[in-house]
């Protein structure tokens, strides 16, 4: 029997800037402490509308990861992820980072809809 409240305590990691947007962004949609809750839709609506997952890794070469993230995923949000990385490996056996670089073009998708849409 799982535990539908059950959360996963992750870290990945960003660029300062990228969290800095990302942080903006959350508080203008939720408030200050909702991070974790503005992350797992964002991971929910990369994997349920990138199709391949096309836009995971996509420029970061040219990034800095310099700031370390932490967020508490729930346990559906997970195993997406999860199943995410099997799709990613599969196309890539040797890429390193996989959750992260998932955990980045989710919160880069977002703030891009978010932004066309005016949300921000």
């Amino acid at each position: 029997m799982t535990n539908e409240n059950a959360k996963i305590k992750t870290t990945y990691r960003l660029p300062n800037i990228l969290r800095l947007k990302m942080l903006h962004a959350v508080e203008n949609s939720y408030g200050k402490k909702k991070k974790s809750k503005w992350i797992n839709e964002a991971i929910n609506d990369l994997i349920n509308n990138d199709i391949g997952l096309s836009s995971v890794g996509l420029g970061e070469y040219y990034e800095t990861q310099d700031k370390t993230d932490v967020i508490l995923i729930d346990e559906k949000t997970f195993e997406n992820l999860e199943a995410a990385m099997t799709i990613v490996r599969r196309h890539d056996p040797l890429y390193e980072g996989v959750q992260s670089s998932i955990i980045r073009a989710a919160i880069r998708r977002r703030l891009d809809r978010d932004e066309m849409y005016n949300i921000i």
